[in-house]
């Protein structure tokens, strides 16, 4: 099930005023919450050396260099998708690619499922949008698309 163009016109805008905060701090924001709500996820990134400390706080992330290059690229990702939603072959391209890239990691498609609420919470916040807000809907089945794209490029991989 595809994006209309309506959805895509409403993801394009609220992203691009979401994006006035900067790319590095939209995917730092996505992987506070993240981490926050599901900690033991946080485990998956042992990458960028992350302190063990229970709190992390957006200031240690921010200082972080791996884990602000980490959050540009998923806000990057992100944008790309969306720029990328009425190009159907392209589209598929690109999330199979970001699927074989995470199954390479160890990455399990059931752990995009913690994924889902936390971007719709930080979209939802930084909007102020009310949770039958028909852009939080689109974002709700644009999720449901990226999700599956991703998952179909995992298995892809894992043959």
């Amino acid at each position: 099930m595809g994006l209309t163009t309506e959805e895509i016109g409403l993801l394009r805008s609220s992203w691009n005023e979401m994006k006035t905060i900067g790319m590095k701090e939209l995917g730092l924001l996505i992987f506070h919450r993240l981490f926050s709500d599901v900690p033991r996820i946080r485990k998956m990134f042992y990458n960028l050396e992350l302190p063990d400390d229970e709190t992390l706080t957006m200031e240690a992330m921010r200082s972080n260099q791996k884990m602000s290059r980490h959050a540009t690229r998923i806000a990057t990702s992100i944008s790309t998708y969306l720029k990328l939603a009425d190009q159907p072959e392209e589209l598929k391209t690109f999330l199979n690619g970001l699927g074989e890239l995470h199954a390479g990691h160890n990455v399990e498609p059931e752990d995009f499922e913690y994924l889902a609420p936390v971007m719709l919470a930080v979209i939802g916040g930084q909007l102020n949008l009310n949770s039958n807000s028909s852009i939080l809907q689109a974002w709700v089945k644009a999720y449901g698309v990226l999700r599956n794209g991703i998952v179909r490029g995992m298995y892809a991989y894992q043959g």
